[in-house]
């Protein structure tokens, strides 16, 4: 009697530890998921910024200017380019520090120099545009600097890159454990079973009949984790968000996920809120469902 009764207690824990576990593995899987996500933002949006800026002595005619964007002005490798007058300049430097009117009443439009702000179809275009502009610097005296950003873009693939090719692997991993722990869950489950499958046989049960409780049983494995994952990440996130509105570093964020086309992260979003639990739940179903069928075409049929 006592080691009928300690085997459904020790298959209960271990079936509590199949969905905790799956919750964990969906968990890490799906912030993995969303670094790589972000960082394919932030490439994107970087290769739409990257620009070429070509400041201008302050003396420099404007006929001059519009004469060096006639010259490097290709279609094929350029997207926009466009002339900022030092009144232009004025009023960015102020609205980038409003918050320091000490810096703005100090600074006219005669101080800074105009410009042109060159952007690039890709950044494997930005090259050739480095290359052209920097020709005609060193023969043309007006212009003063040339600053741009390639740099910036580079080391922002190759981290992304990273990400994605480290997100591949964790989730292989991960997938992998899961898949072989739901499997030997409900293996343990079929084994604790045999008798009722051998009567279920002998009575004329079907295949079908027998094996999809079974089914039922990973599916709910993987339900149940892509549930608790999908909470997880969504709670804690939700309860940063409403309490760190109007703190300075919070803007910052609120900023970067506007400039990455993610601000629907910045709010409560039902629909967001929705796809999130229904993507979780669906790929936890379906690998449950795999792993357990494969437990049962290896433990029914034999």
């Amino acid at each position: 009697m006592k080691q009928k009764v300690s085997k459904p207690r020790r298959n209960k824990w271990f079936t509590l530890s199949t969905i905790l576990v799956t919750a964990i593995v969906f968990t890490i899987s799906s912030f993995f998921i969303s670094l790589a996500i972000i960082g394919k933002r932030a490439v994107s949006y970087y290769e739409q910024k990257a620009q070429v800026i070509i400041f201008f002595d302050k003396e420099a005619p404007e006929e001059e200017i519009f004469d060096v964007k006639d010259k490097i002005n290709n279609p094929d490798l350029i997207e926009s380019i466009n002339y900022l007058s030092q009144e232009d300049a004025l009023e960015i430097y102020r609205e980038d520090f409003a918050d320091s009117p000490d810096l703005i009443s100090t600074i006219t439009a005669d101080a800074l120099p105009p410009s042109l702000e060159v952007r690039a179809l890709s950044i494997d275009s930005l090259l050739e545009v480095i290359e052209m502009i920097n020709l005609e610097k060193d023969t043309n005296v007006y212009i003063d600097d040339v600053m741009y950003f390639k740099d910036v873009v580079d080391n922002m693939k190759t981290l992304s890159g990273i990400i994605n090719v480290g997100a591949i692997g964790v989730i292989s991993a991960l997938t992998l454990i899961t898949f072989f722990l739901i499997r030997v869950t409900t293996g343990l489950n079929i084994k604790l079973h045999q008798e009722e499958i051998k009567i279920m046989n002998l009575i004329g049960g079907t295949d079908t009949f027998i094996k999809t409780p079974f089914l039922i049983e990973g599916a709910l494995y993987g339900l149940l984790g892509g549930l608790i994952a999908s909470s997880l990440i969504l709670i804690p996130w939700h309860l940063i968000v409403f309490y760190s509105q109007g703190a300075d570093f919070w803007y910052w964020i609120a900023q970067l996920l506007t400039d990455f086309d993610l601000q629907f992260l910045n709010e409560f979003n039902p629909l967001f809120i929705l796809i999130h639990y229904i993507i979780h739940i669906s790929t936890g179903v379906i690998l449950g469902v795999v792993s357990s069928y494969s437990a049962v075409h290896k433990y029914i049929n034999n």
